[in-house]
């Protein structure tokens, strides 16, 4: 092929990756003009490279020009980089693969010419479109990022088959061709057996997540039911003190004082019995040690359970792992005087977690960039992936988020609101 066809060629692959690698970030918000000068320039360079320059050197070549595009548009961190970039050709070699086959199928023999050459990648293109607006392939980026070593060691399998076969074709291209369905149903058996082990991996990994979490949290109701025993035996002198007020006092306004004094303590035994009501013992224990946790901090939070049944469709450590980010979100904001306020309670058909938390007055524009990767409500942000994995965790469970701003006392606090309908969808 001339240079300009190679150019074209490597346009297609080029936005095929950035497609992929948006995809897999959850990237929205992607700045189309330099993505169009980014692409054009690296194609124009892998173009040169490729007419001039072996065929395994421009491989290289082209892999660090598009892991700078993938750094550059989403300001992510090298190893991110790297990470978006094996599985983005792990998923484009595969689709290029099927596209060549079904061209081999229908066609017969094909050569290395530019118009087999640009309806492999119009098909593959397609293929790309389709996948990343149907399947959630964002979830292996998830998974990587949460260092999932089953997943990244077949992930690793795959990508050194691919590129063994990618290899071959740079070295033989005719003998590849002429091969390429043994080898596409070779590879496809290869890759089918490692997606049951993903399958498997997960599953075992998952219930492991749940066990750890009893074992995490089951410990701390007996903390919780001890520190009941305590508070009831608290109680009991406070019923005693306050019978004898009527005999020790005759100012009327220190029996007042007195009597509010023993109510707010009164107050916190019933937030504690309130948790040993609540029939998921997992997330009751987890509440008493965020409960502890912001007492050292000095924050105020208060728990208000409407409904003692409070349930989802959700595995305890994923319930957890929302609760969880919501609630260390507000801590973590770093507000003065902060005052946090979980709900469990149900609204018609739906389970409804809601928290809000003392923040500054966020405009539209913050609050729909907030569940994107690296966007954070702390004032010292970090990559936000405990609001980002909750919107993932949300929408697998067809739930619903809502953010807003509402004044209470005199003063402005962020809500979020976690909905999952019961039965059916919104």
């Amino acid at each position: 092929m001339n240079l300009v066809e190679l150019i074209i060629i490597s346009v297609f692959d080029i936005v095929e990756y950035v497609i992929i690698s948006n995809k897999l970030i959850n990237y929205n918000k992607i700045d189309k003009f330099l993505a169009t000068i980014y692409i054009l320039g690296a194609s124009i360079i892998t173009g040169i490279s490729g007419r001039y320059i072996s065929m395994r050197c421009n491989f290289l070549i082209g892999g660090f020009l598009i892991c700078c595009i993938i750094c550059l548009l989403y300001d992510i961190k090298i190893i991110e980089t790297i990470y978006v970039y094996v599985l983005s050709t792990i998923i484009i070699i595969s689709i290029q693969l099927f596209s060549i086959v079904l061209l081999k199928v229908f066609l017969g023999n094909i050569n290395y010419e530019f118009v087999y050459a640009m309806i492999s990648e119009i098909i593959s293109l397609i293929m790309v479109i389709f996948i990343v607006n149907h399947i959630p392939i964002n979830l292996m980026f998830k998974f990587v990022m949460e260092n999932n070593k089953v997943f990244k060691t077949i992930i690793l399998n795959i990508l050194v088959l691919l590129v063994a076969i990618l290899l071959y074709w740079h070295m033989d291209i005719s003998g590849f061709l002429k091969n390429i369905i043994i080898m596409a149903v070779f590879s496809a058996g290869i890759i089918y057996v490692n997606l049951v082990f993903i399958k498997e991996g997960l599953k075992n990994e998952q219930d492991e997540k749940q066990l750890r979490k009893y074992e995490d949290y089951l410990p701390i109701i007996d903390e919780l039911i001890d520190e009941i025993r305590r508070r009831q035996h608290e109680f009991d002198n406070h019923v005693q003190a306050l019978r004898m007020l009527t005999i020790t006092s005759t100012d009327y306004e220190s029996i007042v004082n007195s009597m509010n004094n023993y109510m707010d303590d009164l107050k916190m035994d019933n937030n504690l019995i309130d948790l040993i009501k609540l029939d998921n013992k997992v997330l009751a224990g987890f509440l008493y040690s965020k409960i502890k946790s912001a007492e050292k901090l000095g924050i105020n939070f208060n728990i208000i359970i409407e409904d003692y049944g409070f349930k989802t469709k959700l595995k305890d450590y994923e319930l957890i792992e929302i609760v969880g980010n919501l609630i260390n979100n507000g801590f973590e904001t770093k507000v003065a005087d902060n005052i946090i306020i979980l709900k469990l309670k149900k609204e018609k058909n739906m389970d409804v977690m809601e928290l809000k938390n003392k923040h500054p007055y966020l405009d539209i524009k913050s609050i729909n960039k907030m569940f994107k990767l690296g966007s954070s409500t702390k004032s010292n942000s970090g990559r936000g992936y405990g609001l980002y994995n909750i919107k993932d965790l949300v929408k697998k469970y067809n739930g619903k988020i809502e953010i807003f701003n509402d004044k209470m006392n005199e003063e402005n606090y962020i809500v979020f609101r976690v909905l999952f309908v019961r039965n059916g969808l919104f």
